[in-house]
């Protein structure tokens, strides 16, 4: 612990800045628009995506990075018209929403406030008729027919990703989950963290990833105004090989340009992730995975 906080400080030492894995990131960002030049189209945009199994009539959750589509020669809404028009009316389209200002002590304007998740994301919540839950750190948008049931008590689950949250109920719905730009499967998937809701009750090692509550109050730009408190997420990730426990015919993964691209259905991964949960295998280096905190308190209300 102290030798890893000394590497940090170190690190912002010779890199002069205070965020190092955001400098990096824009490092080998820089790097790769040298490497990758090769564009490619709104068409080849379609293509991939229904390579991901984007299809007419699905919930299809997305999440990327716009910084890394600069080969693309398009902008974010005509990607976001894209997907819609792959998914139409009777799909709906999901992504996460982050409030960029996340302070409880201020009155979370859910319909105002801007998503950090991403550009993409930013014009989604725009968009006209997407809906938004209310949730001061895991906040997600919609639109489509399944986006009230999805989004409507994200606020009356004690946990981010609990039960009544739109991560676990995209498993009811199996929900295509799309990753356009966040590395190799599975480097980054917010739903994931649906298995330490899950397992709370059942594994000792789950209940130390939550660390007291946050509180805050909340309003709608209708005036529907209350209050909302969940468990707070302690401890560190590090999604660095975790994929390759991860059933290779579960999942898409391919690249366009310098677009990393990966697809898994909602149920597929949940399952397979609650099953390593099970092993002691996580998302989580800290708190430290001792095996002795996998064994089973009690069972959980799962059925997975």
């Amino acid at each position: 612990m102290l030798m890893r906080q000394f590497i940090r400080n170190l690190g912002r030492r010779i890199l002069r800045t205070r965020d190092i894995t955001d400098s990096i990131r824009k490092r080998r960002l820089s790097i790769e628009r040298r490497l990758y030049r090769v564009p490619f189209s709104l068409a080849e945009t379609r293509e991939l995506l229904v390579k991901l199994g984007v299809a007419r009539g699905r919930v299809v959750w997305i999440q990327s990075s716009w910084n890394e589509f600069y080969n693309l020669r398009a902008k974010p809404s005509e990607v976001l018209a894209l997907a819609l028009d792959i998914i139409g009316p009777q799909g709906t389209l999901v992504m996460p929403a982050v409030p960029i200002l996340a302070d409880p002590t201020k009155v979370l304007e859910i319909d105002i406030v801007p998503s950090s998740s991403g550009l993409l994301t930013e014009i989604f919540r725009r968009h006209p008729g997407v809906l938004r839950s209310i949730h001061l750190s895991s906040s997600v948008c919609a639109l489509g027919p399944a986006a009230q049931y999805l989004l409507r008590d994200h606020h009356l689950d004690p946990f981010p990703w609990g039960a009544l949250s739109p991560y676990q109920r995209l498993i009811e719905h199996d929900a295509r989950l799309i990753c356009l730009g966040l590395g190799r499967f599975v480097m980054n998937l917010t739903p994931l963290h649906s298995v330490e809701c899950l397992l709370y009750d059942e594994l000792p090692y789950f209940r130390q990833i939550f660390q007291g509550t946050v509180k805050y109050r909340w309003k709608r730009n209708s005036g529907e105004q209350g209050e909302h408190e969940f468990r707070a997420r302690a401890g560190r990730i590090s999604l660095r090989g975790y994929g390759r426990h991860f059933s290779r015919d579960s999942y898409v993964e391919c690249r366009l340009s310098n677009l990393d691209a990966y697809a898994i259905d909602a149920r597929s991964a949940i399952e397979q992730a609650v099953a390593l949960a099970r092993k002691g295998v996580t998302i989580y280096a800290e708190p430290r995975p001792r095996p002795e905190l996998f064994v089973p308190a009690t069972r959980s209300h799962s059925n997975l």
